[in-house]
């Protein structure tokens, strides 16, 4: 890979075409998504890897309000914080520099680029990162990520920042 959109393209897990659906609204469902990032049904968390990747790719985030769409429904579901959590990282070259390559937790990768930004907001009382995905979604970086993030990172004079594609991502 040689280009950052070569990178991104081999690395992102497409979405379904969930804005091509006119599909009829079912309520909110018992469909939710602890602040963990674990998926419930009725209580019951979700382990199947490949169901919670179906999940994922239909999930969307639009005027405070999570929803599962499918070609005939479009369903809400409850999410306490972020559906995902970026649990790894490592780094990438591309022509523009190196990237970073942040992990979540169904193992899907995500490079920390402009299409895909930090934002920090608040959580538990504290600033945090989260990683800004496709369809209005996140993934909150986890507390390890944190850390090893903020012994890398470099300083000016706003703070803490992390250089990914040739752009500076601050860590609060």
């Amino acid at each position: 890979m040689n280009t950052l959109n070569d990178l991104i393209a081999a690395l992102t897990t497409p979405h379904a075409p969930t804005e091509q659906w006119h599909s009829g609204t079912c309520g909110l469902i018992d469909i939710s998504i602890d602040s963990q990032a674990k998926w419930y049904h009725h209580g019951s968390e979700i382990t199947r890897i490949g169901l919670l990747k179906l999940f994922a790719s239909v999930l969307s985030y639009t005027n405070g309000t999570y929803t599962l769409t499918t070609p005939s429904e479009q369903c809400e579901i409850d999410v306490q914080d972020a559906p995902f959590l970026i649990t790894a990282w490592h780094t990438h070259p591309v022509d523009i520099g190196s990237v970073i390559i942040c992990e979540d937790n169904l193992g899907r990768h995500w490079p920390l680029c402009e299409q895909f930004p930090l934002e920090v907001k608040e959580y538990q009382g504290q600033p945090v990162p989260y990683l800004v995905l496709s369809h209005g979604l996140t993934a909150r970086i986890q507390r390890n990520v944190y850390y090893q993030w903020a012994e890398v990172a470099e300083q000016d004079i706003q703070g803490a920042y992390l250089l990914s594609a040739n752009n500076k991502y601050y860590l609060t």
